[in-house]
């Protein structure tokens, strides 16, 4: 993780809460969920298949909500970067200064597409439609049109880019893909906004992503994230012997969830009475591996020694796009590394996430409609499932008519004060 000035540091206060409520748990052996008087989760399996409840979701969260569209490192000034991950064809811009704008990558004469995102990030000092030349500064005014007097006058600004709101926090860009929108991330990420500095993601370098289209519903990898039981059966000869079974905390900031799962070495740290709680990411990275779902539709995975960025959307009802960018320490960006981040890259790509996380999703998903079940549930040791779900219901529902596909479980009033810690919603 980032190289950072230790004597400054502390765990933000829900951060270090978690981590005091799994020290508890692991020292009386008993984890929280065992005694939590929550009921089992019923979703209906309709919620991973319905068309109607696609299209509801599109239109309440993934066109009104922010978005990361990108790292920070993947955009230097001067640059310009198409993204298409979000069912909307956006370019983001990169000016001299460093402030980040985004527009429709979209000409304004006939429509044309600006730039290409297959070509990645791209430095230009303006951008050109390749039909009829249209010229646009990085700011996306207008600045060329090739045989301007063939065009009638129009009032100033007409004929600029779309802009599509717009922010960079915490290293990350964020877009809300509707030109009608609007953006403020102090509201929306709430408390989050208190916890997110400590992990210094601001200070990564993009190493590499993938993204891929895979025939499942985007929820069922929310869902995968959101629980710690499957990591023994499932991950039993991956991750599953760097963690200790069962032992989860976690904390609602609104509808984002932010989580703690303890790893084998908290088992001798918690033991020891006079064990000081750590200062630095690497510290608490070394007893627990910390956890956001930033909703709807992002998970944050701070491994040890670098970050897994993780968005899904849903291109349809029953299928997602994926994308996995892998976030390293700068002092550790050199090409004498590059071997240690391309193995590592491999082990949690292809053989954690596509061979077990995607893989599994994809298995339900077939297995959705045929009858079997009604509901998916989700017991107590799977508590941030009804959490998730109780969002994007409500969240959905105003935009549903004639679908009875609902969630039945109740969560609690979400906040976003400083929240008691809860249990049950892991890596």
């Amino acid at each position: 993780m980032p190289a950072v000035d230790d004597t400054a540091l502390s765990l933000p206060a829900v951060t270090a809460a978690l981590l005091e409520r799994l020290r508890v748990q692991l020292a009386s052996g008993q984890p929280d969920w065992k005694d939590s008087g929550a009921p089992e989760a019923h979703i209906p399996v309709e919620r991973y298949f319905s068309p109607e409840v696609w299209q509801a979701e599109l239109q309440g969260l993934f066109r009104p909500l922010p978005l990361i569209a990108a790292h920070s490192s993947e955009l230097a000034p001067g640059q310009v970067l198409a993204h298409d991950g979000f069912g909307v064809p956006l370019l983001l811009s990169r000016d001299t200064d460093g402030r980040v704008r985004c527009f429709l990558n979209v000409c304004r004469h006939r429509g044309m597409r600006l730039v290409q995102a297959a070509d990645g990030a791209q430095p230009r000092n303006s951008v050109v439609c390749p039909y009829h030349g249209w010229t646009y500064r990085l700011d996306g005014q207008l600045r060329h049109m090739l045989h301007a007097e063939s065009f009638d006058s129009c009032p100033k600004g007409a004929r600029d880019l779309v802009p599509v709101p717009c922010a960079e926090r915490h290293g990350l860009l964020w877009v809300v893909p509707d030109a009608g929108g609007s953006i403020d991330l102090e509201a929306f990420l709430g408390g989050l906004n208190a916890e997110l500095p400590f992990f210094g993601i601001e200070q990564l370098r993009h190493f590499r992503t993938v993204e891929a289209e895979y025939p499942a519903n985007w929820k069922l990898i929310i869902d995968a994230f959101l629980e710690s039981y499957h990591i023994r059966v499932l991950h039993q000869d991956t991750i599953y012997p760097f963690f200790s079974d069962g032992f989860t905390s976690a904390a609602r900031f609104g509808p984002h969830i932010h989580s703690l799962v303890a790893r084998r070495a908290a088992q001798e740290w918690a033991a020891d009475p006079g064990s000081e709680p750590p200062a630095t990411i690497e510290g608490l990275s070394r007893l627990a591996t910390t956890s956001q779902v930033i909703f709807p539709n992002t998970v944050t995975i701070f491994h040890p020694d670098y970050l897994s960025l993780i968005t899904v959307y849903p291109t349809g009802a029953e299928s997602l796009r994926w994308t996995h960018r892998i976030l390293i320490p700068a002092s550790k960006a050199t090409p004498d590394w590059t071997p240690h981040w391309e193995k590592t890259f491999r082990l949690i790509e292809q053989g954690v996430f596509q061979k077990e996380d995607i893989h599994c999703a994809i298995g339900i998903q077939r297995g959705l409609k045929t009858g079997a079940n009604r509901h998916v549930t989700a017991g107590r040791i799977e508590q941030g499932l009804a959490w998730f779900h109780d969002q994007v219901r409500q969240r959905t529902e105003p935009h549903l008519q004639n679908v009875g596909a609902t969630v039945n479980a109740q969560a609690s009033t979400p906040t976003t004060s400083t929240p008691k810690p809860e249990s049950g919603v892991p890596l």
